[in-house]
């Protein structure tokens, strides 16, 4: 009987990990913006011109407590904060403090901070989630760097460019290849 429902647990279990690792590969981790939080950012009307900054690791729904509840996506001119489907921040990388790297690891992709100077964006004022000391904004994420999605390289580069003193850490070769 004990080892009946042993089984059974142990069937449940896999079912649920299963079903969480596939909802958070497929739905959590899009690709492109929803039509309707493209339509949230101003002067914006093609998909392929922001890209994805952060990604969600699962981490058996705990990673929440590691990153930012928030999506980060990018074009050449600013960085935009969605909290679900709402564009919650817009900031311009001139307003970067700084990005770093902190010692979190899930399933093997460092965490990164990057932290915003107050007053940066009207859209920020309303919501109050995220972290604030001294008129900073932090946001922890995972980011999109792959083989097939480059876009952590990407927006090192435009970083690079307009703001390089706010790079703290040099990310690794597999983050930018």
């Amino acid at each position: 009987m004990a080892e009946a429902l042993i089984q059974i647990l142990i069937v449940i279990f896999s079912v649920l990990l299963l079903g969480g690792i596939i909802w958070a590969l497929l739905r959590h981790n899009t690709r492109k913006l929803s039509p309707r939080e493209l339509a949230a950012i101003d002067g914006i009307s093609e998909a392929g011109a922001v890209k994805r900054l952060s990604v969600r690791p699962f981490l058996l729904w705990l990673e929440r407590f590691f990153i930012s509840c928030e999506s980060l996506w990018f074009d050449q001119d600013f960085i935009y904060v969605f909290d679900g489907q709402k564009l919650a921040a817009r900031y311009k990388f001139e307003q970067i403090l700084t990005l770093e790297v902190t010692k979190i690891r899930i399933n093997h992709a460092r965490i990164w901070r990057i932290r915003f100077a107050d007053g940066a964006s009207e859209l920020e004022r309303s919501s109050a989630n995220k972290s604030e000391q001294d008129g900073v904004r932090e946001y922890k994420f995972a980011p999109a760097a792959s083989i097939f999605t480059p876009n952590f390289k990407e927006f090192l580069q435009i970083l690079r460019e307009k703001n390089r003193e706010a790079i703290k850490t040099e990310p690794r070769f597999w983050e930018i290849v």
